[in-house]
């Protein structure tokens, strides 16, 4: 049995790194160590109050869709319809469209690669930006805008910690037939940690490669991988890139 690369995003993301990477001829496992939860804000927002709109996720489009009363798609998004939306990569930018919201400006890098954008497009004395956005937070828009651009944050969502690894992962564990895990957030990165010596599995460490979105991610994984890569932008691309490379590259003779 192939070894397989091991996704733990939320869903769908999960599902479509595996997806992605049969495409390319690599087995993947998909085990989610976090779900998303819907949080309705105490107070609707009003797009009267607003400049713009800052997706930093696709659960963010989804949170602020369900708090407005609607459904995805749904045509009934009058005024924030045109309001100009910033978005956090290719796929929140998709899910934004198909929200029934404006084309958005696009960054990438997370939310700091939208931090140019917004300066570029919005000016210094415009009315806040809505920020949208979960519970737990890896960066902070609001300070990054500051002092010059005004952000209204509201929690729309909840990233929630699954109770465990899914039996697959845990047996391919077992049998050491995990190649590599990808890691995209500090957060995924301490909870698989946590699952490993929860499951009895800290063992297994010597066998795995992890590969990184970032210096900061590397560094919450910890040491006694087998080897760690670290992608030079974090992005999904680049990671499923790497992993792909891994897969293929142990194939080569010598």
């Amino acid at each position: 049995m192939a070894p397989f690369i091991l996704s733990v995003r939320p869903e769908p993301d999960c599902g479509l790194d595996v997806a992605a990477l049969a495409r390319r001829g690599v087995p993947a496992l998909a085990a989610p160590l976090v779900e998303p939860r819907l949080i309705d804000p105490d107070t609707r927002p009003d797009p009267s109050r607003y400049a713009g709109v800052i997706f930093t996720s696709r659960h963010a489009v989804t949170g602020l869709v369900a708090a407005l009363g609607r459904s995805a798609g749904d045509a009934g998004l009058s005024g924030w319809s045109q309001l100009p939306v910033f978005a956090v990569g290719r796929a929140t930018a998709r899910v934004v469209r198909m929200a029934g919201f404006a084309a958005p400006q696009v960054g990438h890098g997370g939310g700091a690669g939208l931090v140019p954008l917004i300066r570029a497009h919005m000016p210094a004395d415009a009315p806040p930006l809505l920020w949208p956005a979960a519970r737990d937070r890896g960066f902070d828009m609001v300070a990054a805008l500051a002092p010059d651009r005004a952000v209204d944050d509201v929690t729309v969502y909840a990233m929630e910690q699954s109770l465990r690894l899914a039996d697959a992962a845990l047996d391919a564990l077992a049998y050491g037939k995990i190649l590599a895990v990808k890691l995209m957030s500090v957060r995924s990165a301490t909870l698989f940690c946590a699952q490993l010596a929860e499951n009895g599995m800290d063992h297994c460490r010597p066998e795995i490669i992890i590969i990184a979105g970032s210096e900061t991610i590397a560094a919450a994984a910890g040491d006694g991988w087998r080897q760690t890569y670290i992608a030079k932008r974090p992005t999904r691309v680049r990671l499923l890139a790497i992993a792909s490379l891994l897969y293929h590259r142990r194939e080569m003779p010598g």
